[in-house]
C-alpha cells in the first residue's frame, strides 16, 4: 500500500447578499465564498467570485472566527491562506467596500474536519493497455465526494482510464491515503548479438523497460547497484537480466560478450547530427584493419546512408579477430521556419531576439548597426535597445535558416477619462477614453474608445498598449432633473444627415409647448407646438436665407408645476 496524503477538493455554499448600488448590482451571481479544503492543520485557499469581477472594491476584509490564530484570524488579501488547529464550526465572513456603495456581506460556515483513515490497498498496474478500472473510496452516506480527476466525479466510486495518482476528498477534507494506477507498455528486452570485443572496446548494454525493475549478473554472479544499462568490461563473459515489470510479469535475457586482442582501434561516426526535412547522409565507419560491417544488426560496408530519423550503431570486424563498436543519434528538423514578427517595443526596455535550433553558428546583423559585441557574439539570442531592421542566419548542424524583422519603438501608456459625472435622466451622455492604447476593453467585453451608459453606476474600462496597462473607472449617475430645455446655437440644412434641423436636444416633462422662430425683421418663420417637431430652415416651403434668428419657447414644467420661458438666438448657415 501506498502512503500518500493529497489535500483537494473545493466546497462552495451559496449565500445572501445585500447588493444596494450599481457596482454591487454587477456582481449579482458571485456571492459566494469558496474553500479548498476542510481538514484541520491544512493551509486553506479562500475565495470568492466576487473578487474577480472588473469591479474591483475598495476594501476587503475577511474574518475566519478562530480567535487561536492570534493576528491571522482576519485578513484583507483577495484569496486569503488560513490554518485551523482543531476542529469544528467556524462562521467566516467576507466585507466588501465600494466607493459611494453600502458593504457587501457574505457569510458562510465551514466545518473542519480530521481527515478520515482510508486504505485504498495496493497500487494498480496493467500491462500493453491504457487503465479502465474503478477505484472504490469510504462509503458515507450523504456526504460529497471530490477526487482529483479531470472529470470531476462526485460520488464514492471513480472510473479510472489515465494513468496517475488518485484520491479523493469527503466533505471537503482529502482521506489519508491515495492510490497509485500505472500502465506500462509490453517488454521487448532483448540484449543483441554475442560479440568478441577488441580489448579497451567497451559496450553497453540496455534492457530498459517501463516502470521495470533490474538484476544484472555475469557468469552467475550477481552485479550490485545496477539499473536498465551496464558497461561491459574486460574479459567479460555471460551476462544475463531479470526484468520485473509491474502487471507485465517477469522478463529474462542473455548475451555472451568476451574480449580479444589486440587492442581496439579508435573509430568515430561523429557527434549526434541534426538534418534538414527530406536530407540524405552518409555515416563513414571505415577503419585501416576492417574486414567486415555491420549496421543495426545487418551486414554491409563502410558507407552507411541515412533517410529517416534513428539510432544508427555499427560492429566493425578488427583483422578478423574482434569487434569495436560506435553508435550515432541521427534526427531531423521539422518543416518550422523562423518566426520573427514586426514589432514594438517601449522606450527604454530591450527586446530580446531567440533564434535557438541548438549548437550551431548565430550570425546577427542591424540595421542600423549596434555595438560591435552585439554583431559579432554568435549566440543564438540577441539584444535589442535600438529602433531598426534586424536579421539572423544560423547554422545548425547540416541546417542553415534566416528571417528578419522590424522593430520600432512605442510611447509609454497614457490615458485619460472623465472621473465621475451627474447626469439628468434620460440625457444622452458618451464616455470617452484619450490617449495611445491599443486596445480599451470595458467592463462588458466591449472594445473601442467610446462607451455609452445607460444607468447609473461604476464603468471601468481596461486600456492596453506594448507598454503597459491601465484601468480607468467613472462614476456616472442619472438624477431627476428640473426641467432645462437645451436647443443648439446653429444648424445645417444642407441634406447630408448632420444637423440638418432645429428643435430642442432635450425633451423635458412639459405641457403646454409652444416655440416661434423670427427673423431679424421680426417676421415670424416658425412655430412648433411639440417640441419633436423641428424647423428644416424653409419659409413657406422656400429656403430661408442665411444668417441668425430669434427663438422664444414657453412651456409647462411638470416637475415643478411652473411656467418657463426660454429665448435664443440661432444661426442658420448655408
Amino acid at each position: 500500500m501506498t502512503r500518500r496524503c493529497l489535500i483537494i477538493g473545493c466546497l462552495s455554499l451559496l449565500l445572501a447578499v445585500y447588493l444596494p448600488s450599481s457596482a454591487a448590482a454587477q456582481a449579482r451571481g458571485t456571492d459566494t465564498i469558496s474553500y479548498s479544503s476542510t481538514c484541520v492543520n491544512a493551509t486553506i485557499l479562500f475565495a470568492s467570485p466576487l473578487l474577480d469581477t472588473f469591479f474591483r472594491p475598495d476594501y476587503i476584509q475577511w474574518h475566519f472566527s478562530d480567535p487561536a490564530s492570534g493576528y491571522n484570524d482576519s485578513s484583507g488579501a483577495d484569496k486569503p491562506r488560513h490554518v485551523f488547529a482543531a476542529t469544528g464550526q467556524y462562521p467566516v465572513e467576507l466585507d466588501v467596500w465600494y466607493k459611494n456603495s453600502d458593504t457587501i456581506k457574505i457569510r458562510d460556515t465551514i466545518t473542519v474536519v480530521t481527515p478520515l483513515n482510508f486504505n485504498f490497498g495496493n497500487d494498480i498496474y496493467v500491462c500493453g493497455k491504457k487503465p479502465d478500472t474503478l477505484i472504490h473510496g469510504p462509503v458515507i452516506p450523504g456526504a460529497t465526494y471530490t477526487w482529483n480527476d479531470a472529470d470531476t466525479t462526485h460520488t464514492d466510486t471513480i472510473r479510472i482510464k489515465q494513468s496517475g495518482i488518485y484520491t479523493v476528498a469527503v466533505n471537503g477534507c482529502g482521506v489519508t491515503d491515495s492510490i497509485g494506477v500505472f500502465a506500462s507498455d509490453t517488454p521487448k528486452i532483448d540484449l543483441g548479438k554475442d560479440h568478441i570485443m577488441c580489448d579497451s572496446a567497451n559496450l553497453q548494454l540496455t534492457a530498459a523497460a517501463q516502470n521495470g525493475t533490474y538484476a544484472w549478473s555475469l557468469d552467475g554472479v550477481a552485479l550490485p547497484d545496477t539499473g536498465d544499462q551496464l558497461i561491459t568490461h574486460y574479459p567479460g563473459g555471460n551476462y544475463a537480466v531479470v526484468v520485473t515489470v509491474p502487471g507485465c510479469g517477469i522478463y529474462n535475457a542473455a548475451v555472451s560478450i568476451t574480449y580479444s586482442q589486440p587492442l581496439a582501434p579508435p573509430l568515430d561516426l561523429g557527434p549526434d547530427t541534426l538534418l534538414c526535412p527530406k536530407q540524405v547522409f552518409t555515416l563513414n565507419a571505415a577503419i585501416p584493419g576492417a574486414t567486415a560491417y555491420e549496421w543495426n544488426n545487418s551486414p554491409g560496408d563502410s558507407l552507411f546512408t541515412i533517410t529517416s530519423p534513428g539510432n544508427y550503431w555499427v560492429f566493425v570486424t578488427y583483422q578478423n579477430q574482434c569487434q569495436v563498436t560506435d553508435s550515432v543519434l541521427v534526427t531531423y528538423r521539422n518543416d518550422k521556419p523562423l518566426d520573427f514578427h514586426d514589432t514594438a517595443i517601449c522606450k527604454g526596455s530591450t527586446l530580446v531576439l531567440n533564434a535557438d535550433f541548438g549548437q550551431g553558428t548565430y550570425n546577427w546583423t542591424g540595421t542600423p548597426p549596434q555595438r560591435n559585441d552585439q554583431n559579432q557574439s554568435g549566440q543564438s539570442t540577441y539584444f535589442v535597445y535600438e529602433p531598426g531592421r534586424y536579421k539572423v542566419v544560423a547554422t545548425v548542424g547540416q541546417c542553415v535558416f534566416t528571417d528578419s524583422l522590424n522593430v520600432i519603438f512605442d510611447d509609454s501608456l497614457q490615458v485619460s477619462m472623465l472621473k465621475d459625472t451627474t447626469l439628468c435622466n434620460g440625457e444622452d451622455f458618451m464616455l470617452t477614453v484619450k490617449g495611445n492604447a491599443d486596445t480599451l476593453t470595458w467592463q462588458d467585453g466591449s472594445q473601442g474608445n467610446n462607451y455609452h451608459p445607460v444607468q447609473s453606476g461604476i464603468y471601468t474600462v481596461i486600456a492596453a498598449n506594448g507598454c503597459g496597462r491601465d484601468t480607468l473607472t467613472a462614476t456616472v449617475d442619472f438624477t431627476a432633473c428640473s426641467c432645462q430645455l437645451l436647443l443648439p446655437n446653429a444648424f445645417t440644412p444642407d441634406g447630408d444627415g448632420h444637423n440638418d434641423s432645429f428643435r430642442p436636444l432635450h425633451a423635458c416633462e412639459m405641457t403646454n409647448f409652444e416655440m416661434n422662430i423670427y427673423d431679424r425683421y421680426g417676421d415670424l418663420v416658425f412655430r412648433s407646438l411639440n417640441p419633436d417637431e423641428a424647423w428644416d430652415g424653409t419659409f413657406h416651403g422656400v429656403k430661408a436665407q442665411a444668417g441668425a434668428y430669434v427663438w422664444m419657447a414657453h412651456y409647462f414644467s411638470t416637475a415643478t408645476k411652473q411656467p418657463v420661458l426660454r429665448k435664443g438666438t440661432v444661426v442658420l448657415i448655408r
